[in-house]
């Protein structure tokens, strides 16, 4: 059993924002292949298959000339895990960009591997994604990928931004990597209209009294908080909180610990839905 696209289709179409950069190939009969690069992670592969064809194991991923070409390269990728499943192929960067490489060098990539409901005796199920119509689409993707947010909203929904000892006496002097962490921050709200909260709490390590590390704790979130309504959050999106030395994240025998602790935490949420009430009826 072979997949693939005739030699006069181009099917494929890019999908791209801040938020991810997508290159796809619709597969007739069996599904999609997809690339895909999302702010602040790396490239990744995986085929999404309308139903589950390859058997668990490895399959083999050859690189090779297309059929028109009166001289046939062949050229052996090596063999990728393979699952029984709708997600039967996922692949990290090297491999993917190994990919990329080949197709948009005018190659034909294919998946070779057993499938799950045939013998051993019968034929392998051969996957074949061409390169018709791919660098347009590549120069897109290219493009988009210069214009992602530096973090998604899963790496930014939870965090830790670290002080030292020495307070700062304004937020515009906090530390480069605190103000860069901030930076990501604002930039992803910006582009997501969902996140509506933010919660903004403080932390201290123990050294001193209760009084000091809550003193100490609510400067540390007012400072954050300043930046962030400085540079355009509305203050009712906002909730602060300081804890003193009450939530320890590191033992605070060692100056490691310590460090650990001196911290403001900065949690997003987003609104997936909004609620809309209905209209009140017109007494008569």
């Amino acid at each position: 059993m072979s997949y693939t696209n005739g030699i006069n289709d181009s099917s494929w179409r890019s999908e791209l924002s801040v938020f991810e950069c997508k290159l796809i190939q619709s597969v007739p009969y069996y599904g999609e292949a997809i690339f895909k690069t999302r702010a602040g992670e790396a490239l990744g592969f995986r085929l999404k298959a309308k139903t589950s064809r390859f058997k668990s194991g490895e399959a083999d991923v050859v690189s090779k000339s297309p059929l028109w070409k009166h001289h046939i390269d062949t050229e052996a990728l090596g063999s990728v895990p393979v699952k029984k499943s709708k997600l039967p192929v996922l692949l990290g960067y090297l491999r993917a960009e190994k990919m990329l490489s080949e197709l948009n060098k005018g190659m034909e990539l294919e998946f070779v591997r057993d499938a799950w409901y045939e013998n051993e005796e019968n034929p392998p199920v051969h996957l074949a994604i061409n390169s018709i119509g791919f660098r347009e689409q590549y120069r897109k993707y290219l493009e988009c990928l210069a214009s992602l947010l530096p973090a998604n909203f899963d790496q930014l929904k939870r965090t830790s931004l670290y002080f030292a000892v020495n307070l700062p006496q304004a937020d515009d002097e906090l530390s480069a990597k605190v103000r860069q962490r901030l930076d990501n921050i604002l930039q992803l709200i910006k582009h997501d209209s969902k996140i509506r909260f933010l919660y903004i709490d403080g932390h201290a390590s123990a050294p001193a009294d209760r009084a000091h590390n809550l003193a100490l704790s609510k400067t540390r979130a007012d400072l954050v908080e300043q930046y962030l309504t400085r540079r355009g959050i509305p203050q009712d999106w906002i909730t602060k909180r300081w804890h003193g030395e009450r939530y320890p994240v590191s033992p605070n025998y060692s100056a490691k610990g310590r460090a650990k602790n001196r911290r403001v935490t900065v949690r997003l949420e987003r609104i997936e839905e909004i609620e809309v009430l209905p209209l009140a009826a017109n007494d008569k």
